[in-house]
């Protein structure tokens, strides 16, 4: 029975066990890492030789190249004659050897010392043979020869063929007689005259090579090479007109016709950037001309939008005063017919103006709060009255499913669905008219643009507007949306209009990710709607339908010192009966710039009311200037314009101005304004909320 006994291992032997392992392992990293330094090194190093080469000219490389076949070429021509200049002299000392045979018999087998004497001279003879060993079949030495040159030679060793020692030949081969060996000799041989003869046939050999291969090389330098180099420096100026091939016309037929190909190609780029700057300086030229026209369309929209709505605010405004006097019906009738004449004159002027806006692309929506059904409602309201004339039902829809408000530019949609229920009333003699507001799905296949309404908080709603009037003829629906056209040039002259609406709609709701669609049938009406993604609001706005029954008091503030800067003299007066109504009474008027700023050096105003288009100084240059007095009190002022563009309310707010109120000037937005004026004399409310 075999008895296993475990040895039992101590704490230090472990430790040591550990130790050794550890540095086994050590010994394998450090090998590994020294595996890789010579790897990386080596790879660096080729990579290092490769971009050498990249970076060498042409003509240095073909010389490299040249010179390489060179050096093969003297190194095949060294070994062959080395080698038929050893095997000459072998052959030599054979034929020498079997020549000398009788006399090596007799010196070497009989002793004869005449003999010996005989083979010696005859040995002297021979110049390169510096030395003669004979020896036996068994190895030993019969027989020595040294030359007598003041040198001394000692017998060889047997080393058989061909062999070098100390610079020159030993030959050991056997002496042959009647086909029998008899003795081996070894010839100690200079190698002095072989060396002479090799050098002097490699040198005949090299020469013609060596004078071709610099033949090749000056041609290729004058006829390729340095063409190539000076072409290359012609490159930068190709398109330029400037390359110049005088220098390489009689360089090889290739390089000559790469020079003239590069020479038809600048010429051709050169014309072509001509022809291509010449386009661009007429483009710009066109560009400039084109912003030239768009500023003077600027100008001109805002000087006809003042000179518009100036006599219209006149109208409306004294309008508005006789409103509230006590007259007869007959007289309130004729009152009405007057605004509701002047409102459409102006709601003309603004579709022009928002066209005008529409097409230069500085339409901006600003987004607020409102209440679905109210703002419904207030969108039908304008034309109950018509509708009650033209004895059509007028009537509104709210579907199921819909928020209380949204969030959305209210003016905006307000005016297309306006648009289109004006249109519906207008063009509807008999039946009906019906603003629909529905809950849609949102669409499945939807751009980038739409994508971005993919929002819980994002209900898509269906605007629609349906009505049994003259319908739209087919052909007349691809362009019913363009610009100043109407689907039949009678119904312009029959119903009138600019042409515009539909236009203005359709841009703005492609302006709120929307698309203006329209199905009609002759006869049997026209159904527009578009489909728009509002997102849902929890603010209720208060609702400001009975805006016109406020209380316009001011008189709590009739100590302020309003300066009115007007230069018509009709909107002076107006500006002045509204104020009065209001029960302001310190009011100052001037009719310029230049008027307001000399009486701000030596006056103070509270408010000021600025109109922005007047002679000698417009209403932004006066309130620069107002601005830059040192006042201990800043007074606050308020735009009046009738241009309504954006742009200019912007240059309005940018100059100093604290708000801004739009001719033809309503008397309740007035009212607001000095309202919001005396309320925050003292505040920071302007700079945060205009």
């Amino acid at each position: 029975m075999v008895r296993l006994v475990r040895k039992r291992t101590t704490h230090r032997e472990v430790i040591l066990s550990r130790g050794l392992m550890m540095k086994n392992k050590l010994d394998d990293n450090c090998l590994k890492n020294g595996k890789n330094e010579r790897l990386n090194a080596k790879i660096s190093h080729d990579i290092d030789v490769h971009h050498l080469y990249h970076k060498t000219s042409l003509f240095s490389k073909i010389a490299l190249v040249m010179s390489s076949v060179l050096l093969c070429v003297m190194l095949t021509a060294l070994y062959i004659s080395y080698y038929n200049n050893t095997q000459r002299v072998v052959k030599d000392i054979k034929v020498m050897m079997n020549t000398f045979s009788p006399l090596i018999i007799d010196a070497a087998i009989y002793k004869d010392t005449e003999t010996s004497i005989e083979l010696n001279r005859s040995l002297e003879t021979h110049k390169k043979i510096l030395s003669l060993s004979l020896y036996d079949l068994d190895g030993n030495l019969i027989h020595f020869y040294e030359k007598n040159d003041g040198n001394s030679y000692t017998p060889l060793a047997q080393a058989p063929g061909l062999s070098i020692y100390e610079g020159n030949y030993t030959l050991t081969y056997p002496v042959s007689f009647n086909g029998d060996n008899i003795f081996n000799y070894v010839i100690y041989y200079s190698s002095a005259d072989i060396i002479r003869t090799i050098l002097i046939q490699l040198f005949v050999f090299i020469l013609p090579f060596l004078f071709f291969i610099i033949f090749i090389l000056v041609y290729m330098y004058r006829k390729v090479t340095r063409p190539l180099t000076f072409l290359i420096g012609q490159l930068p100026k190709i398109g330029s007109g400037g390359v110049n091939i005088t220098e390489v016309e009689d360089a090889e037929g290739e390089v000559s016709l790469l020079a003239s190909e590069l020479k038809k190609a600048d010429e051709c780029i050169y014309n072509t950037e001509s022809k291509l700057q010449g386009l661009n300086r007429k483009l710009r030229e066109q560009a400039n001309d084109l912003s030239e026209a768009i500023k003077i369309k600027a100008e001109f929209m805002a000087n006809m939008s003042h000179e518009i709505r100036t006599p219209m605010n006149g109208v409306l405004g004294f309008v508005q005063c006789l409103e509230e006097r006590n007259l007869d019906q007959e007289s309130q009738r004729q009152i009405g017919y007057i605004k509701e004449s002047a409102y459409s004159l102006l709601v003309i002027i603004n579709e022009i103006l928002d066209y005008s806006k529409l097409e230069s692309g500085n339409v901006e929506l600003h987004m607020t709060p409102f209440n679905l059904k109210p703002f419904v409602h207030s969108c039908a309201t304008p034309f109950i009255h018509q509708a009650k004339i033209k004895k059509i039902q007028l009537s509104t829809e709210i579907g199921e499913g819909l928020a209380d408000s949204y969030t959305a530019d209210e003016g905006r949609l307000r005016q297309i669905l306006i648009n289109l229920i004006g249109n519906a009333v207008k063009f509807t003699h008999t039946g009906s008219v019906k603003l629909v507001v529905e809950k849609r799905d949102p669409p499945e296949q939807q751009c980038e643009e739409l994508k971005k309404y993919n929002d819980k908080h994002i209900q898509w709603l269906r605007f629609k507007v349906k009505d049994t009037g003259i319908g739209i003829a087919e052909e007349k629906l691809a362009f019913i949306f363009d610009s100043y056209t109407q689907a039949d040039g009678s119904i312009s002259r029959q119903f009138g209009g600019t042409g515009l609406g539909l236009s203005i709609s359709n841009s703005l709701c492609r302006l709120m990710s929307a698309k203006l669609q329209v199905e009609s049938i002759i006869g049997n009406g026209t159904e527009f709607w578009f489909d728009i993604p509002l997102k849902q609001s929890d603010i209720q706005r208060k609702e400001n339908g009975e805006d016109h029954a406020l209380i316009t008091n001011l008189s709590m503030y009739e100590d302020r010192k309003i300066l009115v800067v007007e230069d018509s003299m009709v909107n002076q007066q107006l500006i002045k009966a509204f104020l009065t109504a209001f029960g302001l009474k310190n009011i100052t008027i001037v009719n310029d710039g230049v008027q307001a700023v000399e009486y701000m050096i030596e006056n103070t105003a509270d408010v000021i009311l600025m109109d922005c288009q007047m002679p000698n100084m417009g209403g932004l240059e006066a309130t620069e200037l107002i601005r830059e007095m040192p006042s201990m009190s800043r007074p606050i002022i308020i735009a009046l314009t009738a241009n309504v563009m954006e742009e200019e309310k912007k240059r309005c707010l940018s100059v100093g101005m604290d708000d801004y109120v739009s001719k033809p000037i309503e008397k309740i937005m007035l009212y607001k304004s000095l309202q919001r004026a005396f309320d925050n004399e003292h505040g920071e409310y302007w700079a945060a909320n205009i």
